[in-house]
């Protein structure tokens, strides 16, 4: 399930939207489920709080026994609403269909307010990061193996700290990926990439490596223009982040052991969608605010989830049937 909870000012929201032009600036408060419920985050004025997990779960409840009616799904660009400057929304997921509740603002205010002051100190973008793609653990025995990535970090430095996206600028990436037509590896040297087949009777001595690298997992937080490490396994593709070096020198290694196929001119193609959105910073992206971690935005995929048809353009979260963004208030098409 992922959950939604926002409170915002309906006329600061109408003269940004309609009168500034570009996606609101939201200051208020958001509430977070992140991996399914696993941590809850809490934002306030660009700051983001970390909800332990009793309280987030007793917050959930009080919400879901306090909603009234249905929502339409976005908040509505109006100075007031039922005599009120300020609105609610309630949005939850179960099963990729969106659901969304009625509730008296001045209540859930209320309620965020009470749950910020149990939150602590707000988290620093070091501890926003790691807080909210925790290292998961390898199962015992085998396991699937999906991918060895090494490659740039980059974060446009317009970026508000509360929102955790990376680009590639240049495709910089040295990756092994396993799927069922095969296994490929790609070293990138200079600016060409050396593809070569990898043997399906190495994929045994590779898991045995690999299990060797995690048994030291890295932080999930990383420097801009740093390299970055990580391993995705599973059917969910859980992701653990890795030394870079030790990661890269894994790959250099099975790559040695595998079957040279071709060697490209490395594109870049996702050049310009890291400049589109450092200037697009400049006429209102950076205007954002508030939270936009979305649990399936992880380092290095934010670029590939923003470009889907059902992500928001801003901000990269779903928005699958909406008119505008629950998350940023960018107007989606």
């Amino acid at each position: 399930m992922y959950l939604y909870i926002a409170y915002r000012n309906l006329k600061d929201h109408y003269a940004q939207n309609n009168l500034c032009g570009g996606p609101s600036y939201n200051n208020d408060y958001r509430f977070t489920a992140i991996c399914d419920g696993v941590y809850y985050l809490l934002t306030k004025d660009n700051m983001n709080y970390a909800v332990s997990k009793e309280n987030g779960d007793k917050f959930i409840e009080d919400v879901k026994s306090k909603c009234t009616g249905e929502h339409p799904g976005f908040f509505p660009s109006v100075p007031s609403l039922n005599g009120k400057e300020t609105a609610a929304v309630v949005e939850m997921s179960r099963d990729r269909n969106q659901f969304y509740y009625d509730m008296d603002d001045e209540l859930l205010l209320q309620m965020l307010d009470d749950l910020k002051a149990k939150s602590g100190e707000p988290l620093n973008e070091r501890e926003l990061m790691n807080y909210c793609y925790p290292n998961p653990a390898l199962p015992e025995g085998d396991f699937e193996l999906c991918e060895i990535y090494h490659g740039i970090y980059f974060k446009p430095d317009n970026t508000p700290a509360s929102v955790i996206g990376s680009f590639n600028p240049d495709k910089k990436i040295s990756c092994l990926k396993v799927n069922r037509n095969g296994s490929s590896i790609q070293i990138r040297k200079d600016d060409k990439n050396v593809i070569s087949k990898v043997p399906e009777d190495l994929i045994p001595w590779v898991k045995e490596k690999v299990r060797e690298l995690c048994s030291e997992p890295a932080e999930a937080y990383v420097e801009n223009g740093c390299c970055e490490g990580y391993i995705k396994f599973g059917k969910k593709k859980d992701r653990i982040f890795t030394n870079p070096d030790k990661t890269l020198g894994l790959l250099n290694e099975i790559a040695s052991k595998s079957e040279y196929e071709k060697t490209e001119e490395a594109v870049n193609t996702n050049a310009q969608t890291a400049n589109n959105f450092t200037m697009g910073a400049f006429s209102g992206i950076n205007l954002m605010g508030g939270m936009c971690v979305n649990p399936s935005v992880t380092p290095g995929q934010a670029a590939e989830h923003a470009s889907g048809g059902s992500r928001c353009s801003y901000c990269g979260a779903d928005v699958t049937g909406k008119k505008f963004c629950t998350e940023c208030g960018g107007k989606v098409g």
